[in-house]
This record gives structure tokens, C-alpha cells and sequence, in this order.
């Protein structure tokens, strides 16, 4: 969007000359804050704090092919049985614009470009096939007394997360798929208030003579009607253990955070059991590329798949590779099993020599057992080109074990070879296999 990105430049324009502001009053006797380098932040209305970075930000970048590839994920998850519901979390202003202070304007932001911009992204991504509810909407109609946002911390509350999971669960019901999965009625109870830990609050209090608001919100617990003991299943939260799995949620610390009971909200206005695979920390793949590349997901895939990411995770920002990961990992393609030679102790190489390898296929390392963090590829041509590539997987990642890594840049012609080297010993158990066109059978 032209307008979008021209705030942007001026937003960045702003940045650059920060000296030039002056910073207004504060409520809090805040001093210093708006320009500090561990997190910068404004001031708006009714103690509640914003982001510059984050919050104020006029850039969301969707690109086409991003939106092509999430459209392609969500093409093969569905032909194998999997709807996946892609949850955007609006930015701190874009849910609560009624907070922010006339100062914001000074760093380019205007709430209609804002609201236009989230709109847009979420009208795109369902177009291209991936369902997408309206959050932004759904947090903005909050009618209770507690805000959908933390005043001094960019997460969401309690409030907000139920009033996210009702939209979710209205998308998940106007699915054909719901229909024939099993119902279950869930309960959710009010427990006590209780203050969530906060990073950003206690950096901003640093800047602050007087206290900010606590982090505080209703605390609540769901249970199934039939049993006050359903949650107690051994799994995150409500883990079902029949044939049909109903519901998995991925996603970052907006869904990780037990105080906010998103899961449990998403299980009662749904009726379905969720299995809750969020990590915090894990930015915008950490907790979906876990899941996907599980020995869990290849065994017992679900009806649906939320995935939840605020929008400011760029998806786009490690370029393609992480999503055609994600593509490889939820079909069911990876068929071609290659001759493996173990070279030493960590490396195997196998030949793909008479075979057909194209930039939609992709090569699948599965080590055979959970624990390596680190798969570094070496593809090599018939002219002895050589082109190299490492997937890792960081310490808050589940190392899983299993390695996709999609082709798309490899271009040179007849590839004849392939060597993986893993960060720990391997077995008679690593294996290496081809993945042909991972985009799916409708491609």
C-alpha cells in the first residue's frame, strides 16, 4: 500500500530525528524513556504505554509470494485432513487505538492507514485460500471492564484472549470439517486476579519515579462440564487421545502464557479439545516449524491447526526457507527414500543421481531420534558446484530430529548428490529422503 509505506519512510524519518521532540508530560513522573535503547516507548492515555518499534509501526510487510507460499501450506495441510486458522494479532494500537496519545503522530502513525493495513493483510491471506479471522474487530468490540491489552506490557489479557478465542472458534465453526468432530461442553471459572510477569514493564519502571500499573488480570480456569479433572491429561492443556485430534494451537507467548487462558477459552467457545504447543520466545516460527517437523504431527494430524502470530513478526523475514519447511513438513510427499553412506560420525551423503529434481521438491533429513539442533546441507551439481545450507533450531525450539529443506535455490542443473552434517553422532537410523513437489497434489 503506497500511503503505508510512505508513513513508514516517515516514520523512519521521525526515528532518526528524535532529538527534535520534546516528551510529553508523563503521568508516572517518566523521564528518559521514549529514547532509551532497551525498549523506546510513548505514553498514552490511562497509563497505558506503546512501543515505537512495535506499536507504532506503519510497515507490516505481506508480500505476494509470502501469501503464495502460506497459501500453498495451507492447500497440502488440507489435503491431508488439516484446516489450518491463521490468527494475526493486531499491534497494541491497531486493537486499542483510543489510548494512544496525539504524540503518536509524531512518529507517522495514523489509526485509519493502520486499520487499513491489518485489513488488508488478513483479506489477502484468506483470498489466497488461509483462513484468517478478524482480530483486530473482534478486540476492538471489548465491552468489559478489563482492556484487551496490558496498560504497561504489549500482551494481551484475559479479556482480550477470550474475546480473540471467540472469533477463532466462530471460524472454526463455519468450517464443513466441525461438523462431524466430537463436542464437548468446557466450563470456564473466574479464580483471583493475578499479575503477569512483564519485561516491559519492569524496563520502563526504570524511567519511572512512580509505580506503573501492574500487569494484572482476572485469572480463569476451564475445565470439561462432565469432569472437574479433564485437564489433568498429561499433555499442555485439554490433550485428547482418541483417533480424531481435534484442535492444535501453535503460536508465540500470547498463547504460551497460562495467566491469559487463551487455550481454555478457545476450548469452551468451541467445543473442542486443544492441544497447546505455543513456546515463548519462539517468534514467528519457532513454535509451528516444532510441531510440524514432530513425530507427533506425522502420527495423529488435527482437524485444525491455529496458528497464532502478531502481526508485526514479519513472515517474510528469513526469506523462503522457513515456510517451504513448513510446506514439506505438512504433506505427505517425502516417499523417495535415497541410499545413505555415513562419511564420519556426524556427516551421511546419498546420491540423487538419475533422478528428476526439481525447485519444488525438497530433501528430508530425518536424523532418527530427537536432539540435534543443527542439519548443514551441502548440495552438489554435476559441474562439481557446490552450494551450501543450515537449518538450526534454537534452544526454545524443539529439537525434533527432522530436517526439510526446500530446493527453490538450488537452481544448478542436474544435481547428482547431497551431504548432511548434524551437530551430534549419527545412527543406523538417519536417513535421507526426496520430497517431490511438496506444493501439493493440486499443483
Amino acid at each position: 500500500m503506497t500511503a503505508a509505506l510512505s508513513l513508514a519512510a516517515a516514520f523512519g524519518l521521525a526515528l532518526s530525528s528524535a532529538a527534535a521532540f520534546a516528551q510529553p508530560a508523563s503521568n508516572f513522573d517518566c523521564a528518559a524513556y521514549e529514547f532509551n535503547t532497551a525498549l523506546p516507548a510513548i505514553e498514552g492515555q490511562d497509563g497505558v504505554f506503546f512501543r515505537t518499534f512495535a506499536d507504532l509501526r506503519m510497515q507490516h510487510p505481506l508480500d505476494d509470494r509470502t501469501v503464495d507460499m502460506m497459501g500453498q501450506l495451507a492447500k497440502v495441510l488440507q489435503e491431508n485432513g488439516t484446516t489450518l486458522i491463521y490468527v494475526t494479532i493486531p499491534s497494541k494500537s491497531q486493537g486499542m487505538p483510543q489510548y494512544l496519545p496525539a504524540h503518536a503522530a509524531d512518529y507517522g502513525f495514523q489509526s485509519q492507514i493502520a486499520d487499513a493495513i491489518y485489513t488488508d493483510f488478513i483479506t489477502r491471506l484468506n483470498a489466497a485460500g488461509v483462513t484468517s479471522p478478524d482480530m483486530m474487530t473482534a478486540l476492538r468490540a471489548n465491552k468489559g471492564d478489563e482492556r484487551a491489552f496490558f496498560g504497561a506490557d504489549f500482551h494481551w489479557t484475559s479479556q482480550g484472549a477470550r474475546l480473540g478465542a471467540q472469533a477463532i472458534a466462530q471460524a472454526i465453526k463455519a468450517d464443513p470439517a466441525y461438523a462431524d468432530l466430537p463436542k464437548t461442553d468446557f466450563v470456564t471459572k473466574a479464580v483471583a486476579p493475578e499479575v503477569a510477569f512483564s519485561g516491559m514493564r519492569r524496563t520502563l519502571q526504570g524511567y519511572c519515579a512512580t509505580s506503573l500499573p501492574p500487569t494484572e488480570t482476572m485469572a480463569y480456569k476451564t475445565e470439561a462440564a462432565a469432569s472437574a479433572d479433564a485437564s489433568a491429561s498429561g499433555r499442555d492443556i485439554f490433550a485428547a487421545d482418541d483417533a480424531v485430534l481435534p484442535a492444535v494451537l501453535v503460536g508465540t507467548s500470547y498463547s504460551d502464557s497460562p495467566i491469559n487462558n487463551f487455550a481454555g477459552f478457545l476450548a469452551e467457545y468451541s467445543k473442542l479439545e486443544i492441544v497447546n504447543y505455543a513456546i515463548t520466545g519462539g517468534n514467528q516460527f519457532g513454535s509451528m516449524t516444532s510441531y510440524l517437523t514432530s513425530d507427533e504431527f506425522k502420527a495423529q494430524r488435527p482437524r485444525f491447526l491455529i496458528w497464532e502470530n502478531p502481526i508485526y513478526n514479519n513472515l517474510a523475514q528469513y526469506g523462503a526457507a522457513p515456510l517451504e519447511e513448513l510446506i514439506a513438513a505438512a504433506g505427505n510427499t517425502c516417499t523417495k527414500s535415497l541410499p545413505v553412506t555415513k562419511l564420519d560420525a556426524t556427516t551421511v551423503e546419498a546420491s540423487l543421481e538419475g533422478l528428476k529434481v526439481g525447485a519444488e521438491d525438497a530433501i528430508f533429513a530425518d536424523f532418527g531420534a530427537e536432539g540435534p539442533r543443527n542439519a548443514s546441507f551441502s548440495i552438489e551439481g554435476a559441474d562439481g558446484l557446490i552450494r551450501r545450507s543450515k537449518i538450526e533450531r534454537s534452544q526454545r525450539l524443539r529439537a525434533t530430529g527432522n530436517f526439510y529443506l526446500g530446493l527453490s535455490a538450488f537452481t544448478m542443473p542436474n544435481i547428482k548428490k547431497v551431504t548432511v552434517k548434524f551437530d551430534r553422532p549419527v545412527s543406523d537410523e538417519t536417513t535421507l529422503s526426496l520430497c517431490a513437489h511438496t506444493k501439493g497434489d493440486a499443483s
